[in-house]
C-alpha cells in the first residue's frame, strides 16, 4: 500500500502543470539543467522515479526544491513533532468531550440535556473547521482577548488550534457514543447490575462504556490519522509551522520530493493507526477472534 501511494503521489506530482523552477525568472536553459541536475530532476520520469526510490530504500528523502539547501528529512524531522503535539493534543479532546457527553446524552436520553447536546453536535460536525476557527479567533482572540490569535510555543497558542481541529470530531464520537451506549444500557445484564444497587455512574462509565467501547475504539484509528492529516487548513489559518503548511506551500511550488515525503509520513500513520485499533478492539472486545 505505501509503495502505491509513494509511485501515485511522484508521478502526479511530476506530471502538473509547471516545474518546480518555473518561479524564477528569465532563467536560461543551462542553469535549469544544472538545477535539474543537482535535485536529481534530469533524464525521464522512469529514471527520475527509480533515482528516487533507490535513495528512499536508503533513508533519503532527498532535497527540497522549494526550500533550498535543506532535505525533506530535516524539514519533517523539525514539523512532525509540532503536528503531533496539536493533532494529539485535539485526539484527546475530541475522545474526552465526545465520549462524555456521549455517554450522559444516553443517560438521559430524549431529556433537554440529550436535545441540547444533540443540536449542539449537529452543529459542529456541520461547520468545517476553517469556518470554526475564523469565528473562535475572533471572539476568543479579538473580542475577548483571552487568547492569542495565532502562533506556537506556548500552551496558551495551542488551545485555540487544539479545540478548532478537535472538536467537529469530538461531536461524532459524542453520536457514535451515544448510539453505542443506548444499545447496551438496555441491555438485560444492565438491569441486573441496577437491581444490584451499584451507582449509575459505576454501570454507566465502567460497565456500560466498557462493552460500548468496540466502534468507539474502531473510530479512533482513522481520527487519529484525520487530526494529523487535517491539520492542514488549522496550521495555515493559526501560522504554526507543522508538516500540514509545508505541504501545501510544497504542493503550490510543485515540490515533488517534499509532498512525496509528507504523503509518505501520513500514510504511514494512517496504516499504522488502523492497525493498533484493531489490535485494541481484539483486547476490548472478546467476540473478535483472530482468522
Amino acid at each position: 500500500m505505501l509503495f502505491g501511494i509513494i509511485s501515485l503521489t511522484f508521478f502526479l506530482v511530476r506530471l502538473a502543470p509547471g516545474n518546480p523552477f518555473s518561479a524564477e525568472r528569465n532563467i536560461s536553459p543551462a542553469i535549469l539543467r544544472n538545477l535539474e541536475a543537482r535535485y536529481k530532476l534530469s533524464g525521464s520520469l522512469l529514471e527520475q522515479y527509480k533515482n528516487y526510490l533507490l535513495n528512499l530504500c536508503h533513508g533519503d528523502l532527498m532535497l527540497s526544491t522549494r526550500y533550498r539547501n535543506r532535505s525533506v528529512n530535516e524539514i519533517i524531522g523539525q514539523t512532525l513533532p509540532v503536528s503531533i503535539t496539536l493533532g494529539g493534543c485535539s485526539f484527546v479532546l475530541a475522545l474526552a468531550f465526545g465520549i462524555s457527553s456521549g455517554c450522559l446524552s444516553a443517560f438521559f436520553w430524549n431529556k433537554p440535556f440529550d436535545k441540547i447536546t444533540q443540536g449542539i453536535t449537529l452543529m459542529g460536525i456541520s461547520i468545517p473547521s476553517f469556518v470554526l476557527a475564523p469565528i473562535c479567533v475572533l471572539i476568543f482572540a479579538i473580542l475577548l482577548r483571552l487568547l492569542p490569535p495565532a502562533g506556537w510555543g506556548s500552551i496558551e497558542k495551542l488551545i485555540l488550534p487544539s479545540f478548532c481541529l478537535g472538536i467537529p470530531y469530538g461531536c461524532v464520537v459524542c453520536r457514535l457514543t451515544r448510539s453505542a451506549m443506548l444499545e447496551v444500557l438496555h441491555s438485560d445484564y444492565i438491569r441486573t447490575a441496577k437491581a444490584k444497587g451499584l451507582t449509575e455512574s459505576s454501570i454507566l462509565f465502567v460497565h456500560g462504556l466498557k462493552a460500548a467501547a468496540s466502534p468507539i475504539i474502531a473510530y479512533s484509528g482513522p481520527l487519529a490519522a484525520n487530526l494529523l492529516t487535517g491539520s492542514m487548513v488549522i496550521e495555515q489559518i493559526f501560522g504554526i509551522s507543522g508538516m500540514g503548511s509545508f505541504f501545501v506551500d510544497g504542493v503550490l511550488n510543485r515540490d515533488v520530493f517534499l509532498v512525496s515525503g509528507v504523503t509518505l509520513v501520513y500514510s504511514l500513520l494512517l496504516i499504522l493507526f488502523n492497525l493498533l485499533a484493531d489490535m485494541l478492539c481484539l483486547l476490548f472486545d472478546k467476540r473478535i477472534v483472530l482468522e
